[in-house]
């Protein structure tokens, strides 16, 4: 199991997500990823239904989550419920989202609680959104990026929070200081 000292020793590139977690980078394509802390800031409009261009591994180090997989279905077929965007970068791992020119309808396929110690797997491309309700941590492992684009699900009529900077959401040490009493 990862300890908070080891992850200070090895991590780097802490940052806010615009959903309200915490990443930091760390050695061989493996992130830390903290949730559900109250003091993590976040951007005014949700945009948690993503999907990620690499599969995935994520462990569970502390807390619990919930993982939520999604289908999405052309508009043609059924009346759309999302936009669909895709992220650009604005600077570092700063993004904006820039809309793909396409509408989906996004339905429930499954979702599952992970508890402290278990894991779960996502293929490249799954569509899928993460809930927390108490302070948690996972170890995220990175596979291969695919030649796919990146997509994230915003419902219909709702725009982007494009404002938010990660970067300038919370000082490094505000974050550190999270990070420290979710581990302890």
């Amino acid at each position: 199991m990862i300890t908070f000292d080891e992850i200070v020793k090895q991590g780097s590139g802490i940052r806010v997500h615009g959903n309200g977690f915490i990443q930091i980078d760390l050695p061989d394509n493996k992130r830390v990823n903290v949730w559900g802390h109250q003091g993590i800031p976040r951007q005014n409009q949700a945009t948690q239904l993503h999907d990620h261009r690499f599969d995935f591994y994520s462990f569970v180090l502390r807390g619990a989550m919930c993982n939520a997989v999604y289908k999405a279905y052309p508009q043609r077929i059924q009346p759309a419920t999302h936009d669909v965007y895709t992220p650009q970068v604005r600077e570092g791992e700063d993004t904006v989202l820039v809309p793909l020119g396409e509408s989906v309808r996004i339905t429930p396929y499954h979702a599952h609680v992970v508890p402290v110690g278990e894991s779960y797997r996502l293929p490249a491309g799954s569509i899928h959104e993460t809930f927390v309700n108490q302070p948690t941590a996972t170890l995220m492992l990175k596979g291969e990026p695919r030649n796919i684009p990146v997509r994230v699900f915003c419902p219909i009529g709702k725009k982007p929070d494009n404002d938010f900077m990660r970067h300038a959401a919370m000082s490094e040490a505000a974050l550190w200081e999270i990070v420290r009493e979710v581990f302890d």
